[in-house]
């Protein structure tokens, strides 16, 4: 079946592509979108401008929004394709009072309703897209997942429910503008439970931000979320400024434990050392969750922690409410599955699956591909046809997993990302966080090569900072501090450069060709 936006033919909903930044520009726009009635379809200012033009040209975007930083970009599409440009910033929103007049104009009363005026109704949100999120997957051209406004309202009901949002909540989002676009917990949450959201990206000044130096108490982030790259970089501020000074050390600590109540980080690998220190620092365990724009969340560390539900930096901790998740290995076979009763609707606690298990590898841990389905997930990609990421209703993610004793572990995103050694499976990208977290490391990538013993090496290149010089023992000692014996690597190589794409993939098989074969 080939996707198109249900209203496309006429007018009425339009598919409208948004270049901006991680802040306030982007839920206007985003909301903007969805008041109207129209298909919010974000851009990356990452991306080449051969991906930009071909997302825009595949979405049938019929207006691009851009922030004034981006002009220049946004204005060679709308050029190609000859569509309009808006170029919004914050001088584009009109300041009101918002005294009972302004309110006046704009809330309409329908009955026993009251309803905001230029809005559609419900019947329209219960069966029309609400986003359209390209992917950007190495060697492939980018696909547009359709997300409709009832996955977005159940992904929202779930994380609110599981996190316990509340009005009360400000969030402090240090995220990328590409991933808080799709990622409700980011800032739908908050605005769906009447909470605040603050954007971001200045880290030399974070620490005044964190502890709301001269902020009143009002505007004050009790919630904090940022990915595993930029808790590093916090650390190393923190280091820079207060290691020396215990007093002051003491008192981040306690502030962070008495004013924060939620730390957040996303699938994105974190490693042991950041999880520690961050918990030495602040007195907050990372709570680490897995989504991708498909699924949404799907498995999440508990909120809270007790005897049976612990926060672990390896791992993505329990399925959620309403999702059903297998694992399937490469042959095929179904390894588990667990299904959510959906008969309890209401049930939103993070509990210890009871899965149906298929296969027993008597106390091994399972390994296999993380398929999914649900309210959450997605309805296909547009402009695709034939149901190849389907299986048996389960959208199959392409993310190796491994399970045990009701805890998931994500190893990689694809068999690459994935070590065979000694009989485990290893998680590369879990080796590769902690490297870049070294002080004197710039860039690093994990690689496996093939070994007649121990089926595969575990090797390491590691690009150093600029005028600093690399000592492989000091690296070693590092690996040996916060990884287990099996996941150190065998081999390390300092290299100038690593090279990635615009997006940050890693060509994993041209760099075993090119530095150990």
């Amino acid at each position: 079946m080939i996707y198109k936006n249900k209203k496309e033919e006429s007018g009425a909903s339009l598919n409208v592509a948004v270049l901006c930044e991680n802040d306030a520009l982007l839920p206007l726009t985003q909301w903007g979108c969805w008041l109207s009635g129209q298909t919010y379809v974000p851009l990356s200012n990452k991306l080449s401008s051969e991906e930009l033009n071909y997302i825009v040209k595949d979405s049938k975007a019929r207006l691009i929004l851009a922030s004034s930083h981006n002009e220049i970009i946004a204005k060679k599409c709308t050029e190609l394709f000859d569509i309009p440009l808006i170029i919004i910033d914050h001088n584009f929103i009109p300041e009101h009072d918002f005294s009972s007049s302004f309110l006046e104009k704009i809330l309409l009363a329908v009955g026993d309703n009251v309803v905001l005026e230029g809005t559609l109704n419900n019947d329209f949100y219960t069966s029309s897209i609400a986003m359209l999120i390209y992917d950007t997957k190495k060697d492939l051209k980018p696909k547009g997942c359709i997300i409709t406004h009832k996955n977005l309202q159940s992904r929202i009901n779930i994380i609110c429910k599981a996190w316990n949002y509340k009005q009360n909540d400000y969030l402090l989002n240090l995220l990328p503008s590409d991933y808080s676009a799709h990622s409700v917990h980011s800032m739908m949450c908050l605005l769906n439970v009447g909470g605040k959201v603050s954007f971001y990206s200045d880290l030399s000044h974070i620490w005044s931000t964190l502890l709301s130096v001269n902020q009143p108490t009002k505007d004050r982030p009790n919630i904090l979320t940022a990915l595993p790259s930029t808790y590093i970089k916090i650390i190393h501020e923190y280091d820079k400024i207060f290691s020396e000074d215990s007093r002051i050390a003491e008192y981040i600590k306690t502030y962070c434990t008495q004013n924060f109540r939620l730390m957040i980080s996303g699938p994105q690998p974190l490693s042991m050392n950041i999880f520690h220190h961050w918990y030495k620092i602040t007195g907050h365990k990372i709570l680490r969750h897995y989504e991708m724009p498909e699924t949404g969340p799907v498995i999440s560390n508990p909120y809270v922690e007790d005897k049976e539900q612990k926060r672990y930096h390896n791992s993505v901790g329990f399925q959620l409410p309403q999702t059903n998740v297998c694992i399937v290995n490469s042959e095929g076979e179904k390894l588990m599955e667990s299904i959510f009763d959906f008969k309890d609707l209401d049930s939103v606690e993070i509990q210890k699956c009871s899965p149906k298990l298929f296969k027993n590898l008597e106390g091994e841990p399972l390994v296999g591909e993380l398929q999914v389905s649900g309210s959450t997930v997605f309805k296909g990609y547009f402009n695709l046809s034939g149901n190849k990421y389907f299986k048996n209703n389960y959208f199959k993610t392409g993310v190796i997993v491994s399970f045990k004793n009701g805890i998931f572990e994500l190893l990689g995103h694809s068999e690459d990302d994935v070590i065979k050694s000694a009989g485990r499976s290893l998680s590369s990208g879990d080796i590769e966080i902690l490297l870049l977290s070294h002080p004197h490391i710039k860039d690093a990538a994990v690689v496996n090569v093939s070994h007649t013993l121990w089926n595969e090496k575990i090797c390491a290149l590691c690009v150093p900072e600029s005028g600093v010089s690399l000592d492989l023992e000091n690296v070693r000692v590092f690996c040996a501090k916060w990884l287990p014996s099996y996941m150190c690597p065998d081999l390390i190589q300092i290299v100038p450069h690593i090279s990635r794409d615009c997006v940050g993939n890693i060509d994993k098989e041209e760099l075993t060709k090119l530095f150990f074969l």
